[in-house]
């Protein structure tokens, strides 16, 4: 049996436990075990809290899969840290596989964090790009439903980011076949982004190992990242999605801050184990 707690960041929701209460186990069979939606506790994906030697956040995605970071992940796991009196400094540091993140709680009701997502990168090389390019920054990619103009950067994760003009956002079809194109050796997260002004973007991403989520905080800064480059949006936007919002800021140094909620849904104890 595993005490677990389930949180959700603008409705991207995720299953955390202590690593204690799971130690020795298959982590990314445990993660599709805890996260199916028919048989689990069903979530976008598995945080692992490891509290030694440093606070660690360990994430999986629903699929098994391992992500060096989730900007929607990371909120979730410092209001479980708060919640759980793991941590609650003001100010701490998180690390991850992108690096190390730090954390700034804003308020506790709601729970808001600002997190310091770091820069990001345009190497293609970071990313796994297998075109030899240098950077793929405005790349033309075939799919079944049309071609799309594209960029890619690394912002804790890999991130490729469309910018729709008018209409509905494209298929999870078209998505799919983006995510999964062969000149991304790891695959791509993929981000639809409407501009609605200069200030506030609309943004619907399919996540590697997941699929179309309600949102994506590490999407969400990619996003405007290509924005600010592009001239598209002011420094700070909003990023409205189904259950919240996000503020994503990028400072003069190409620093990046994202602020926003996190919500406890449940807690529990799982039973099953996983096959």
């Amino acid at each position: 049996m595993i005490g677990f707690a389930k949180y959700h960041g603008c409705g991207n929701n995720f299953v955390i436990v202590r690593e204690a209460e799971v130690s020795g186990r298959d982590y990314s069979r445990l993660a599709q075990a805890m996260c199916a939606m028919a048989t689990g506790i069903g979530a976008d994906g598995l945080i692992i809290v490891r509290e030694e030697p440093a606070l660690e956040m360990v994430f999986y995605n629903m699929d098994g899969s391992r992500a060096p970071m989730c900007g929607n992940g990371i909120r979730c796991f410092a209001a479980y840290c708060y919640d759980q009196g793991i941590q609650r400094e003001r100010v701490y540091p998180v690390q991850t596989l992108a690096g190390e993140m730090i954390v700034q709680r804003l308020k506790e009701d709601p729970f808001t964090v600002e997190i310091s997502m770091g820069k990001p990168s345009f190497r293609s090389e970071d990313f796994g790009v297998l075109d030899g390019s240098e950077t793929f920054i405005d790349q033309r990619l075939e799919t079944t439903e049309g071609a799309f103009t594209v960029s890619s950067c690394f912002m804790g994760t890999v991130h490729t980011v469309v910018w729709v003009d008018e209409g509905d956002f494209p298929s999870e079809v078209a998505a799919a076949q983006l995510s999964n194109h062969p000149v991304f050796s790891e695959k791509t997260n993929v981000n639809f982004v409407k501009k609605l002004d200069s200030a506030t973007l609309e943004i619907k991403t399919y996540e590697r190992g997941v699929g179309f989520t309600f949102a994506c905080g590490t999407g969400a800064c990619a996003s405007q990242v290509f924005g600010v480059r592009e001239g598209k949006t002011d420094d700070q936007v909003t990023v409205r999605l189904p259950y919240g919002q996000l503020i994503i800021t990028q400072l003069p140094d190409g620093e990046i801050k994202m602020a926003g909620p996190a919500v406890r849904v449940a807690e529990g104890t799982y039973m099953q184990e996983e096959d």
